[in-house]
């Protein structure tokens, strides 16, 4: 009894032994076999361009993002290559070949800072940033790149759209937003290059490899291609002593001689003209015309859309208004604003054009039904404000677009002192302009824009969508007044629907009545009035 009891006993350990190794062999067996499936999966059964990706071989200049990033082009590329690839990333402020750009570095600052410009030598006397994220082999390679000392460049802990005035801040391009203000870079903007006005980070790949990752796309940057450029302006009104100065130099196209080589690099330029085309027209101080010929001013301008909105096209007769929509028709020219009678005049111009799709509305808002500007069922004239109306029309092209633009004739400020000087209280939106325009956004508007001022009013960012309170004059003879001289031409930059970035570009005219980009001291000095104006008003 006594052995088969421990015979018994010990059947069991017997039992536990063959357990645990029958566990150890199947844990064998699947560890085997998951080594052999990450084997064939990253070995031998990885596709070639996989294979290539694994391959590549990065020197000290490439962070390991970028590197990550490199490897994942070629995969997604199903690029292949035989041989050794050798990868390098330089920094510099210029490229030539836009696809091997990893990454651009914008320089910006808030939407409200008066600068429009910066240099290397600048940024020696601002506070510099990088956003936070940045590898700091990056972050040092811009510093050397801008001839920064170590250290200079600070990480940013606020948005972008918070940089002090005394200060700018080095972003990715993908993350420019009206927000924040894009500047101009060693004599370059980058939205009208992409090749210049930035820091750049671009791969170089030297060995076998080269010419086949010859045309590897490293990056999903907006180009030329897909960024739709849109220039917008003020008053133009081709009368008065502009038809005595034709007379003299006899061709109209040198009144934009030399602004209009700026306008027309655009696809889409705005004119808001306010006066009609006349055979036979003669000069009055109250009743604007305009002689045949001063087309060309705007033909040589760019001019393919034309706001009707001015309360002087029908100024001698509803017929020289009729003639002259039906003039710009002909030369395939949109309108908006205004039309051949009510139901044309309220139409929205909708423009489809590289990825993005515009609605642009046009209203009178100083001319009241019976007072001969405003169009009727059979006569041509402006689009009557009415917000029951714009609230209906913005929902409706909210259909139909990405963004919608709302311009307004607005009552003027009457800018018009004794003798030649400064009226700076136009410089702010008059009684009633800030509720009005502010109810447009509300409405649903993604822009508005006062065009009927004849001298540069303020701006704000109302709710994160932008108003143009007024753009002065762009076209006209108003030399009395340095105010009226003035004007801005707003360039906007829209990319998949959405808008990136406006450039506010003053100019001026003085007796010889050619309007030309202002200097840029003296540019500074209008944004400046302007930012005084805008802080006065309470915006």
């Amino acid at each position: 009894m006594q052995s088969i009891y421990r015979a018994e006993r010990r059947r069991p350990r017997r039992t536990h032994r063959k357990l645990w190794l029958a566990l150890a062999v199947v844990l064998g067996v699947l560890l085997v076999a998951a080594g052999g499936l990450f084997a064939y999966k990253h070995f031998w059964g990885a596709s070639p361009a996989a294979k290539a990706a694994s391959g590549l071989q990065f020197d000290n200049s490439v962070s390991e993002a970028e590197e990550h990033s490199i490897r994942q082009a070629v995969e997604k590329q199903h690029k292949t290559f035989g041989g050794a690839a050798r990868v390098s990333v330089a920094t510099k402020v210029e490229v030539d070949n836009v696809s091997s750009v990893l990454a651009a570095y914008v320089p910006v600052t808030n939407i409200y800072t008066t600068r429009q410009v910066l240099t290397k030598a600048d940024l020696v006397n601002l506070v510099a940033y990088v956003p936070a994220g940045t590898d700091g082999k990056v972050r040092t390679a811009i510093e050397q790149a801008l001839s920064l000392s170590p250290g200079k460049l600070a990480v940013l802990s606020t948005p972008a759209a918070e940089v002090p005035d005394t200060a700018v801040a080095f972003i990715p391009a993908d993350q420019l937003t009206p927000k924040v203000k894009l500047l101009t870079f060693e004599g370059a903007y980058y939205l009208d290059s992409f090749t210049k006005g930035a820091v750049f980070r671009q791969a170089t790949i030297g060995g076998a490899a080269q010419a086949a990752l010859m045309d590897l796309k490293l990056n999903n940057y907006a180009s030329k291609d897909t960024t739709l450029k849109v220039n917008m302006t003020g008053v133009t009104a081709l009368t008065r002593l502009m038809m005595r100065k034709l007379s003299s130099v006899k061709d109209a196209s040198y009144f934009s001689q030399q602004i209009g080589g700026f306008l027309s690099d655009a696809d889409i330029t705005h004119v808001s003209n306010e006066v009609s085309f006349k055979t036979g027209c003669t000069y009055s101080d109250t009743q604007f015309c305009a002689p045949p010929g001063m087309i060309d001013a705007l033909k040589s301008s760019g001019v393919d859309l034309v706001e009707l909105t001015g309360n002087h096209n029908n100024d001698t007769g509803n017929t020289y208004n009729t003639e002259s929509i039906n003039l710009y028709h002909s030369l395939g020219w949109h309108t908006f604003g205004g039309g051949l009678n009510t139901v044309e005049g309220a139409k929205p111009y909708l423009a489809g054009q590289k990825g993005s799709k515009l609605a642009f509305l046009g209203y009178n808002y100083a001319d009241g039904l019976g007072s001969g500007a405003i169009a009727s069922d059979t006569t041509a004239g402006a689009n009557h404000f009415d917000f029951d109306k714009i609230k209906s029309d913005i929902a409706a092209v909210k259909q139909q677009a990405d963004f919608i633009i709302v311009d307004v004739q607005f009552w003027e400020c009457y800018a018009y002192p004794n003798g030649y000087v400064e009226f700076p209280e136009c410089d702010q939106p008059i009684p009633n302009q800030r509720e009005v325009f502010r109810q447009l956004i509300d409405m649903g508007a993604d822009m508005v824009v006062g065009t009927q001022a004849h001298q540069p009013q303020t701006y704000e960012l109302y709710n994160g969508k932008p108003i143009y309170y007024g753009l002065g004059n762009l076209y006209f003879e108003q030399t009395q007044w340095p105010g009226t001289e003035r004007g801005i031409i707003l360039t906007h930059y829209f990319v998949g629907g959405k808008l990136v970035q406006t450039k506010l570009s003053p100019t001026v005219y003085g007796q010889e009545l050619q309007t030309h980009l202002m200097a840029d001291g003296d540019a500074l000095k209008l944004l400046e009035r302007l930012k005084t104006a805008r802080q006065a008003a309470g915006l």
